[in-house]
């Protein structure tokens, strides 16, 4: 009776989460064109722009892709628990993706960063002047947690699978 239970919360909380992630999915399908968009819209509206101002569109257009497909992977792992797929390799799998997204989000978000403040004005509106560990450090913290746990669950596969063969 309790694991039943327990199957079926888990169900109904993961259909609440990936509730959630689907409307990210649809912000970030509206957002990327809208992003691309703009970065046309200033170039063809000003004629030129300066290699700065390239480097910054192009540089949150890929922040935005990193978001989305971290988004993406999240959504099909709640997906997979509500279709009552409970942490099997494919499932276990797209959370491990998920926190390495995040790793990647991570480190771009730094380097756009700290290369978007030696443009001088122009970074100033894409990246704000002073910084602190907390700004980027949660994400790098929230990727290597969802690869821990990720890994956690994948060793409990093994161990489950070896004591079933043992008995």
């Amino acid at each position: 009776m309790k694991n039943s239970q327990n199957k079926a919360d888990i169900i109904r909380v993961s259909k609440i989460i990936r509730n959630f992630l689907f409307a990210g999915l649809v912000f970030w399908a509206i957002a990327i064109p809208a992003g691309l968009f703009s970065y046309i819209g200033s170039w063809v509206g000003t004629g030129t722009l300066t290699p700065g101002a390239h480097y910054l569109h192009v540089g949150r257009a890929l922040l935005m892709v990193l978001c989305m497909t971290a988004n993406l992977k999240l959504f099909r792992f709640f997906d997979r628990l509500k279709n009552g797929y409970l942490f099997d390799a494919k499932t276990v799998r797209y959370l491990d993706h998920a926190g390495r997204w995040i790793v990647a989000l991570w480190f771009f978000e730094i380097l756009f960063h700290g290369i978007g403040h030696q443009f001088g004005q122009i970074g100033s509106q894409f990246f704000p002047k002073s910084i602190g560990w907390g700004d980027f450090g949660g994400s790098l913290f929230a990727g290597l947690t969802l690869i821990f746990v990720a890994w956690l669950l994948k060793e409990a596969q093994e161990l489950q699978q070896e004591t079933e063969l043992t008995v």
